[in-house]
């Protein structure tokens, strides 16, 4: 029988696992399909520049005086779009960063829903969010310096350690203090029965005194 358990508690933490790197990936592809990242529109724009440059290139010998000036024009607009794309994805590390925690918060709030009675469930979306959350955070460091970059991570961390301590902490003290009061009830109920007898004792004296009385 305890073999059984284990095998059964080693599949739950399996599913578990599962669950919340499904969750990440749910998350991760769903953010990149509707938001994707600016390299990919950069790139359309610089390899026809890539692509002229090696055309001249590969002419060999010294580069005649137009198509010099063509290389220096072609390598100037690489130059500009490359800043300007550089720009772009630490704007877009940075709003993709704040999204993901907003995500992994509200996977991670869910979590906590019915947890006791869906504790597999809770348990993988928990660690959805917790991967999210860390996946969202990573982002962070490719969003250049900022002070934005600091309160994503103090948010995550805020977040992480409020809802550990609602699922790990308050939601077992409230589960363990509900059969404390559930096994206070037949002292109560002993405590009622006791009063009762003492009553009908005290009836049943009352009752033969008034009997001997009328003797």
């Amino acid at each position: 029988m305890a073999t059984v358990d284990r095998q059964h508690y080693a599949l739950q933490t399996i599913f578990s696992f599962f669950l919340g790197l499904m969750v990440l990936a749910f998350i991760g592809v769903g953010v990149n399909t509707f938001y994707p990242q600016p390299s990919d529109t950069f790139q359309k724009q610089l390899q026809p520049l890539y692509n002229e440059q090696n055309q001249i290139n590969i002419k060999g010998g010294t580069p005649s005086p137009a198509d010099q000036a063509r290389l220096s024009q072609i390598q100037k607009q690489i130059d500009d779009l490359n800043a300007q794309q550089q720009v772009a994805q630490e704007g877009w590390a940075r709003t993709t960063s704040i999204v993901l925690v907003l995500f992994a918060t509200l996977v991670m709030g869910i979590s906590l829903i019915r947890s006791e009675q869906l504790r597999v469930v809770s348990n993988g979306l928990l660690l959805g969010g917790l991967f999210t959350m860390i996946y969202g955070a990573g982002w962070t460091i490719f969003s250049g310096t900022s002070y934005l970059r600091f309160f994503v991570v103090l948010f995550a961390l805020a977040v992480a350690l409020g809802l550990g301590y609602v699922k790990f902490v308050w939601l077992r003290q409230g589960a363990a203090g509900a059969p404390a009061l559930a096994g206070g009830a037949p002292a109560d109920v002993s405590g009622l029965e006791a009063r009762v007898a003492a009553l009908e004792a005290k009836t049943n004296a009352a009752a033969a005194a008034l009997g001997r009385d009328a003797d």
